[in-house]
This record gives C-alpha cells, structure tokens and sequence, in this order.
C-alpha cells in the first residue's frame, strides 16, 4: 500500500487556454457520479487503455482509493506533461482545492483499465470523532479536517466486529468476498464495491468470506 500524491502542483487558473473550456470533474464522462449530498460526491473513475478525459476543474477536498491500476499520463496547462504509474493499492488526495481550483486531464496509456474511487469534500467533517479514536485493528491512513480514512485487513474466513460512527463509506478491495452485517441486514460486496450508511453509530459485522485476504476502505465523510 502506498500514498502518492496524484496532483502535486497547483496554479492560478488566469492566463491560459485549452482548446476545451473545463468542466466541473462530477461532471466529465469518465467521472461517473454515483452518490451525492449536501457533503460529499462520490465518483466512479473508469479509464480503458487509450482513453483521454476531457479538461476538467477541481474545485473542493478530494480522496483517491485506487482499485485498478496503470499509467496515466497528466496534462496540466502550462506544464510538461508527465506520466506516472499508479498501482492497484493506490491512496492518496488534496485537501487544498477549495483554496486553489486545479485543472488538469488524465488518459490510460498503460495496458490495464483503470479504475478508482474518488470522493470529494463539498465541505469540512462536522463530524470529527474519528480523529482520536483508536479503532482497533483498523489503521489509520489518513487524517485531516476533511477526510479521516482507515484500512483493515481481513484474512480468508475472518470476521471483525465494531460500532462505526457515520456518516461513512466503506469500500471493499481485494480477492475476498466480504459480507457485512448491519441494523438493515447483510449486505455482500466484492472488490469495487461500497456502501454508505448516515450519521449515527452502527454496529457492523465485516466477515471475509472468500478464499483470498481482503481490504476494506472506512472513509469517515
């Protein structure tokens, strides 16, 4: 597992042009949006080798959870462009958006779709009780006014049992076939998939049903 930091330059966004006017990032094809409120979006990223995005603005806090990896080539105006390879286990985000808007877009020129959760912060946690809690067996990946993410590790034929407060994401990563059980019942995901639960504390039962160790992604929203 590894950190990096996807888009690590920032920059005024007067006096320059691209041939096409940038769009809000929720709204470029490539970024499907699959869940929002008044806090947060969360987007579906899905590049096929060879596809460009289009130019595309961010304009609030936002956490990356890489599930499919490859290399993605960056175009930002006024800079080289560069290429980067980012792995299955990728994480990583920018909390300086709503300070400075970016602009940028991606393509696919590696040999592997591409895939990633992207979730950006319309605003800073009200929330902030994750911030000293140790939650045990998670670890603490990231921490900050507007995401607090954590991982936990889940061998073949494993369970884990904790009170999780919300609002929450959680994301299932790896092999494994996870069931999660909740006050609305059992919920099944596999690599990709997430829920979301609202604010209020929920007991969860994770259990790794699968033959393969599995990840599973809490982002506190």
């Amino acid at each position: 597992m590894q950190r990096l930091s996807l888009l690590p330059c920032l920059f005024l966004l007067m006096g320059f042009a691209t041939a096409q006017e940038p769009i809000p990032v929720y709204l470029e094809p490539y970024h499907h949006l699959v869940f929002e409120n008044s806090e947060v979006r969360i987007l579906d990223v899905r590049l096929q080798p060879g596809d460009t995005s289009q130019w595309h603005i961010h304009h609030n806090a936002i956490t990356y959870i890489g599930l499919e990896g490859s290399r993605i080539w960056l175009d930002v105006p006024g800079e080289q462009p560069r290429s980067v390879y980012l792995p299955d286990d990728f994480w990583g985000g920018d909390i300086e958006y709503p300070e400075q808007p970016f602009v940028h877009r991606i393509a696919n020129i590696g040999d592997h779709p591409f895939r990633l959760m992207a979730v950006e912060h319309l605003q800073p946690r009200s929330d902030r009780s994750l911030e000293n809690t140790d939650l045990e067996g998670w670890e603490a990946l990231d921490i900050n006014p507007y995401f607090a993410l954590h991982r936990l590790t889940l061998e073949a034929g494993s369970a884990h049992e904790d009170l999780l407060p919300g609002p929450g994401l959680l994301i299932c990563r790896g092999k494994g076939q996870m069931l999660i059980q909740g006050a609305e019942g059992i919920v099944s995901l596999d690599h990709g998939n997430w829920m979301t639960w609202p604010i209020g504390e929920e007991r969860f039962v994770l259990a790794n049903t699968g033959t393969q160790p599995v990840e599973v992604l809490l982002l506190h929203l």
